[in-house]
């Protein structure tokens, strides 16, 4: 299929967000899910949330649904991380849906927020590539526990993963609410980081590392090929 582009302002009136997203999601994205990542469906709470039309609403506990992109660069080499001002760690790009079950959207708007990139290209999972549907697929369901705080109870982020890529090269800049800076890390270190088993060194904490690289593997084909890829 052929791939799918976005600038900042294409994604309000972009003709794939025309349908109602519930509705989208359960009768052709979850069908894909099944056969992309099945053992991440396994999770009856993740399943209890695809049946309820507020579970990207944020206020939605205990459990909620979140999205987030793997951001490589335009040759495909590197992957843009950014350093969570809270958590203290590198992460890739993400946020709250804030009630939109177009994921592929929100995960798009995070993005582009975040790194102040002018257009962005889709990279959809190979394994359902022949389904028209593929671009609005995330690659991955991740589940992550979130501590209380002051504001609100400990709840559970179900974290959609997409991959997406620079399309031109050009400077990244950050949100300074949110981080204190990002940076193009190498394909070889984020491997490096997800071989080495558990915990965070120099702020980069080896479960991001393998999300990464398993997103990047979806894309891209298991021993994630460097070219661009116009025709997946």
């Amino acid at each position: 299929m052929s791939s799918l582009f976005f600038s900042a302002n294409s994604l309000k009136k972009h003709l794939r967000f025309d349908a109602d997203g519930f509705v989208l999601f359960g009768s052709r994205i979850l069908p894909l899910l099944e056969k992309l990542c099945p053992a991440d469906l396994a999770d009856p709470e993740l399943r209890r949330l695809f049946g309820s039309p507020q579970a990207t609403l944020r206020a939605h506990h205990p459990a909620h649904i979140t999205t987030s992109s793997i951001l490589l660069s335009r040759d495909s080499r590197r992957v843009m991380l950014l350093f969570h001002r809270k958590i203290g760690e590198w992460v890739y790009p993400g946020g709250h849906a804030d009630g939109d079950w177009h994921l592929l959207r929100s995960a798009l708007r995070e993005c582009f927020e975040e790194t102040s990139l002018s257009e962005l290209e889709v990279c959809p999972p190979r394994a359902v590539s022949d389904s028209q549907d593929a671009d609005l697929c995330p690659h991955l369901f991740q589940r992550f526990s979130i501590r209380s705080t002051e504001r609100e109870p400990a709840h559970i982020h179900f974290d959609a993963v997409f991959v997406l890529r620079a399309v031109h090269d050009e400077p990244a800049v950050c949100d300074p609410l949110e981080s204190a800076g990002l940076k193009w890390i190498s394909a070889d270190e984020i491997k490096f980081h997800a071989a080495r088993g558990t915990g965070v060194v120099d702020g980069f904490d080896a479960l991001t590392a393998r999300i990464c690289v398993r997103g990047m593997q979806s894309a891209l084909g298991p021993e994630g090929h460097q070219g661009r890829m116009t025709n997946l």
